[in-house]
């Protein structure tokens, strides 16, 4: 009868497609309940009471004298058990850590159950049920351990296995790119799974690059744990590690903190550039400080939540800058007003040649003259491309013979961030909790003005926002239910600083201008050889947000000597991307092409060519329209795992996952299926049309065909998605641990 009303409920959170994890962020005590003679007794019931908040869950040994008390919090718990003939058995110091099995044997004496046997034992206790390996980072070593960017993931990296694969920067909380960069027992970077309480917090960009989307602040976690190599069946989705994070909650009493840190430039001294250069270090300060507080839910008069409710609040803000420095090549004065001459006394290679002299040559080539003394006449000045230089700051350094290198600026990225986290943890009873948590944080990073004008600036922003739901429930004394919904949302948006700019200024004709909305406008990207390029952007204007919804289903049932787990994973991920750097401004790249000579193939001039070309209004560039996207792909997962205890020394882990990813699909069916090689292009008529005004001896027009095109999904045979999914993912795991030694265990796995 109850085994039906678990089915149900198990088939219903698989059915409900969103997202969960596999990892526990909790753990477990268990263990065997014997007499003095070592016979086993059945029935007793062990309470495991958590000794800061009070709260307390039991299990209950079955005819194998067994018992399990999973999902608990990490922490320090009093152990205690009980049954009419035998006396109490109380024991102190239970150290529960993240994603462990603590294996504790009972030993009962038989006397009235009102008197107690305090047992205490110098051994420490140890994860003797699992095969996995990996490494438990605990409140202590997160909170004194020293953390030059403040960001507690640093840690991972004294995991054994663990390797660092980017350089040495800095891994600040607010950066998801740094603290990705981990590789574990060879799998490569960017394939490992993060989580949250269990809830994935893993950034879904749609680009094949798994990157962790929040860290919360030290004061946040209470502790985290790194499974380098897991066997068990409950963990997958990765080929790496999984990194769980258990935030803290309240507890019992008021605990409260605040804290400071500072970096400046203050006590740094100039370096070999700014003494080199006679500037000044950039000025830059990295302020760290927050708060945190815990307790119990305290309603005067109306509720005192102590031993059941508790709320924890954590914020944190970092204000700090990156200071750096910037060689640059812009145009000099004589430049600017088209006068080359300077360049031309460096040799006849540097020679600027005329467009409007552009005559057919011999060989079927092209021919130009230069202009007189390389000076372009101020007649032949395109206002487009005056305006465009006022972007340049004058030289204010010699630099190379041809003027390279004449700019030097000292400047910094300004980064502001703060993140708010909040727990609300509730006890029904010893058989029902549950506990809720938020978080929000936010990064603006305002860098690249390397010319102190603004025209290179861009403005990054990240923005993350999470949501976990997790309730326990004791069905009975053999079978407990975990539920747990989550969601993780990251914006990740960019734009220039020059947003918002009139092009009409510029001189651009009125049909451009018109082309793009005001408000989103820039100064247009400019390249011209081998001068500085300015209005750059990173990954363009706009923003990509991911987007991860989690579903998870867990049932623990305690059978005789195997302890038993299964459940379901569902997870939907959700990339958007609308990025639009070619939508808001031309995109100008001027070339050499017509101003090189005296031949149209002769080599370019080392420099100045492509800038006479931009002062001629020679056209190069483009403009493009770019479409949003709208990707899902959702994952499920179901597993079976039974820990079986053949001895006190000897566990043996055995399980299998089973995992099914659906094919890629975008919201409004705009992915390309393929490409019709058996059809006519629409364009086909007016392209013969225009290849008949001027054909190759090689293809008479009769035969010039323009055949193709993309096809789309949810066409013809094509459904929704152009890819194939696969069906076969069984994934078998195996596992021993073996006691050698009271404080030493042996382990080894194998799994898929």
């Amino acid at each position: 009868m109850r085994k039906g009303l678990v089915t149900p409920a198990a088939f219903a959170l698989m059915v409900w497609a969103e997202l969960a994890c596999g990892q526990d962020p909790r753990g477990s005590i268990l263990g065997r309940v014997t007499d003095s003679s070592n016979a086993v007794v059945p029935g007793v019931e062990v309470r495991a009471t958590n000794v800061a908040t009070g709260v307390t869950a039991s299990g209950v040994a079955n005819e194998g004298g067994s018992y399990n008390i999973p999902f608990l919090l990490p922490g320090t718990y009093r152990i205690r058990a009980e049954i009419p003939g035998f006396k109490t058995y109380v024991r102190d110091g239970i150290q529960v850590r993240v994603s462990e099995t603590v294996e504790l044997n009972i030993q009962m004496e038989v006397g009235q159950i009102s008197e107690t046997v305090i047992a205490t034992a110098e051994t420490p206790l140890l994860d003797t049920a699992g095969s996995s390996l990996g490494q438990v980072v605990d409140e202590r070593r997160v909170l004194e351990l020293p953390l030059f960017a403040g960001n507690p993931m640093e840690l991972t990296l004294l995991t054994p296995g663990v390797v660092n694969t980017t350089d040495m920067r800095l891994r600040k909380a607010a950066f998801n790119n740094a603290p990705s960069q981990i590789a574990t027992d060879g799998n490569g970077q960017y394939n490992n799974e993060f989580q949250i309480d269990g809830v994935s917090n893993t950034f879904a960009v749609g680009n094949g690059t798994a990157r962790v989307a929040f860290s919360p602040p030290a004061t946040a976690i209470k502790e985290f744990k790194i499974e380098t190599s897991p066997y068990d069946a409950s963990v997958g989705h990765t080929i790496g590690a999984v990194t769980n994070v258990s935030t803290a909650g309240g507890t019992n009493e008021l605990h409260g903190e605040a804290h400071f840190w500072e970096r400046n430039s203050a006590f740094d001294a100039p370096n070999f550039f700014n003494n080199k250069n006679n500037t000044r270090p950039a000025v830059y300060q990295d302020h760290r400080y927050g708060a945190s507080a815990g307790a119990p839910v305290v309603l005067p008069g109306l509720r005192d939540g102590r031993n059941r409710t508790f709320w924890y609040y954590a914020w944190e803000s970092n204000k700090w800058g990156v200071p750096g420095t910037q060689t640059s090549t812009v145009p000099t004065p004589a430049e600017r007003r088209g006068d080359f001459s300077e360049l031309l006394r460096l040799g006849s290679r540097y020679q600027i040649y005329d467009p409007a002299t552009t005559t057919p040559a011999a060989g079927g080539r092209f021919s130009r003259r230069p202009f007189e003394n390389n000076i372009i006449p101020q007649t032949r000045l395109d206002p487009v491309g005056q305006k465009l230089l006022g972007f340049y700051p004058p030289p204010n350094q010699p630099g190379t013979a041809d003027g390279r290198n004449n700019f030097f600026y000292a400047t910094k990225a300004l980064e502001d961030y703060y993140v708010h986290l909040v727990r609300i943890d509730h006890s029904f009873s010893d058989k029902h909790r549950m506990f809720l948590r938020l978080h929000y944080d936010f990064w603006e990073e305002d860098k690249n003005d390397i010319f102190g004008n603004r025209v290179n600036s861009i403005i990054l922003n990240r923005i993350n926002r999470g949501f976990a739901f997790d309730d326990v429930y004791v069905l009975n004394s053999k079978m407990v239910l975990n539920a747990r919904y989550g969601l993780t949302s990251q914006d990740f948006p960019e734009r220039r600083a020059t947003q918002g700019f009139d092009l009409a200024s510029l001189g651009f004709s009125p049909s451009l201008v018109g082309l793009v909305e005001k408000r989103l406008a820039t100064v247009p990207r400019v390249r011209a050889g081998g001068y500085t390029r300015f209005a750059n952007w990173e990954s363009g204007d706009g923003t990509n947000t991911g987007l991860t919804h989690s579903v998870n289903g867990n049932v623990t049932l305690l059978q005789g000597n195997h302890n038993l787990k299964f459940g379901v994973d569902a997870r939907a991920y959700r990339a958007f991307g609308h990025r639009y750097p070619l939508s808001v401004s031309p995109d100008l790249d001027f070339a050499n092409t017509y101003t090189r000579g005296p031949l149209d193939n002769s080599a370019s001039a080392p420099i100045g060519q492509e800038l006479a070309a931009l002062l001629l209004g020679v056209p190069a560039g483009s403009m493009a329209r770019s479409a949003s996207f709208a990707l899902q792909d959702t994952f499920f997962a179901l597993y079976l795992h039974d820990d079986f205890k053949l001895s006190s020394k000897w566990t043996v882990n055995i399980g299998l996952r089973y995992e099914l990813e659906t094919p890629m699909t975008e919201r409004f069916n705009r992915l390309a299926g393929g490409f019709a090689f058996d059809q006519p292009s629409p364009i086909e008529a007016q392209a013969r049309a225009n290849y008949a005004l001027n054909p190759i001896p090689e293809l008479a027009p009769a035969n010039f065909r323009v055949v193709g095109g993309l096809t789309f999904v949810n066409n013809g045979d094509l459904g929704r998605s152009p890819f194939r999914g696969e069906r076969n993912n069984f994934q078998p795991r195996f596992g021993i641990a073996y006691r050698l030694l009271p404080n030493t265990v042996v382990r080894a796995g194998y799994g898929l």
